[in-house]
């Protein structure tokens, strides 16, 4: 099991405690294709967070490849986060003043890859996802499905055994959706990374091979 969590809880403490996790009990093997639906307010983001190693998780286990994730150090967080996983987020967080291909290989500028390596392999990266003509523009001359997809060879280019997407398609219009979630799909057939969609629109989850539901911070599969 690549992903395993056992009963977590999560409470926020702002003035008023909110129990946005109550138990949550999930296995997800490699290779897997799942979206993770909800409401706003169910939960799923925090449990996207928890996953990803962006946030703790207060009761509970979470096992990552049969390594138990809990109180890591910012480093150790870090460093799980590199060789692991992978992300695309709604907004698409691209650098506005970075080209296309600056911002794919960003990632490896952080792991330290030679200038020439990283450009080589962003370049392979965009030509794969049909925008190699686009590398040397900025995320403000690109159409929403282009910034996504820019957004899809940054989180691939560590070869991540894990992505996590948050909203991917929210940002963009029902054909480009499609699009968006065909290239995931393909993604995941072709290089066996395990996909994990956190969405509310049941279209997306649809594209996907299982859908898990989140309902009030618990878990309805």
């Amino acid at each position: 099991m690549l992903i395993d969590l056992k009963d977590i809880n999560k409470t926020y403490n702002n003035g008023q405690p909110l129990h946005v996790l109550k138990g949550v009990t999930l296995g997800i093997e490699a290779g897997e294709f799942v979206s993770i639906m909800g409401a706003s307010g169910s939960g799923k983001s925090t449990l996207l967070n928890i996953l990803g190693i962006l946030d703790n998780y207060d009761t509970g286990e979470y096992r990552l490849d049969g390594k138990l994730i809990k109180d890591l150090s910012e480093r150790q967080g870090a460093d799980y986060r590199n060789r692991m996983i992978g992300f695309i987020f709604q907004s698409f967080n691209l650098i506005s003043f970075k080209t296309a291909v600056e911002n794919v290989e960003l990632p490896l500028f952080y792991q330290g890859v030679s200038r020439r390596k990283r450009h080589a392999l962003a370049m392979e990266y965009l030509d794969r996802l049909g925008l190699k003509d686009w590398a040397s523009h900025y995320p403000n001359e690109m159409s929403g499905g282009q910034k996504q997809r820019v957004a899809i060879a940054r989180a691939l280019i560590t070869h991540p055994r894990i992505i996590l997407a948050d909203e991917p398609t929210g940002a963009l219009d029902s054909k480009t959706s499609v699009e968006v979630m065909d290239l995931l799909a393909q993604l995941n057939r072709e290089e066996k990374v395990t996909m994990i969609i956190v969405t509310h629109d049941p279209t997306v989850a649809e594209k996907t091979r299982r859908t898990i539901r989140i309902k009030d911070g618990i878990i309805e599969e």
